[in-house]
């Protein structure tokens, strides 16, 4: 498989979950892949799968939340591959410093701009770095993981969900801006992903009401985001510029009530 033949990737956040799934698929595709994480060690485990599969890559630690080592990434970047056509920034944080977003009349300034320095500025400020080497090279594409979060008011998470609406107003402001220019800017909105961070917080309880409101037979896996992710990437993609595509499982498709109606059925049919 080539679709992603003698091109460069650089990615953030890919020492585990979506961020993982994709450096694997995108080096199994023929990219040379920056696999970034903040955790170095991370980083370089991934790097070793992608080479025991005859991949090509090179890990770094990288704190997206400091633009000094984001200018590092991107400048290794093009350094080591000698261009930069991908660009995925996936790096999250969901929890942030400060006190839990779970009350928002406790509302915490601390939590919102530690969530946002890294959920929106990190990525916004990579994509700034990154876009005049597209430039010389006549295009690219640009990717960001935002969340189905966004895309609604919510009773919790006031900071991460706020953050991720930031990111889709960049990621469409990028692709106004650059579009003509060759280089495209699209978001991913996942739903509920099995990654091990959700693993660490979630249960078999949680898990069953999450696919409750779910319209496929199961919870999303990161794999599942990294193939939308290929597809962006690629030339396939060529006509998408400016898009905030949902991989959710239909977990928003329908009108907020359908569950409530589908249990009455359900009832009423035995």
């Amino acid at each position: 498989m080539d679709r992603l033949k003698d091109k460069v990737a650089c990615i953030t956040g890919a020492g585990s979950g979506i961020g993982r799934a994709s450096a694997l698929r995108f080096a199994s595709e023929g990219a040379g892949v920056l696999v970034t994480d903040l955790r170095g060690d991370a980083a370089e485990a991934v790097v070793r799968e992608i080479e025991a599969a005859g991949g090509k890559a090179l890990a770094m630690a990288v704190d997206v939340g400091q633009e000094d080592q984001l200018a590092a990434m991107i400048e290794r970047t093009v350094s080591h591959f000698g261009r930069i056509d991908i660009l995925y920034n996936n790096a999250v944080n969901t929890s942030g410093k400060g006190k839990a977003d779970k009350d928002f009349l406790a509302f915490d300034t601390e939590r919102f701009f530690d969530v946002v320095r890294v959920n929106v500025l990190g990525g916004v400020l990579a994509s700034k770095m990154a876009i005049p080497h597209m430039l010389r090279q006549g295009g690219g594409s640009i990717l960001f993981t935002s969340s189905t979060s966004s895309l609604g008011g919510d009773v919790a998470q006031f900071s991460y969900g706020g953050s991720k609406a930031m990111v889709n107003w960049y990621v469409q402001t990028i692709a106004a801006t650059f579009g003509k220019h060759g280089i495209r800017c699209n978001a991913i909105l996942p739903g509920v992903i099995q990654t091990p961070a959700q693993q660490a917080w979630a249960n078999a309880e949680m898990d069953a009401a999450f696919l409750d409101i779910h319209n496929v037979p199961r919870l999303g896996k990161p794999e599942d985001i990294a193939a939308l992710a290929l597809f962006l990437a690629s030339d396939e993609s060529a006509y998408i510029n400016g898009t905030l595509m949902r991989s959710d499982g239909g977990m928003s498709c329908t009108v907020p009530y359908v569950q409530v109606v589908r249990n009455l059925l359900t009832t009423k049919g035995a």
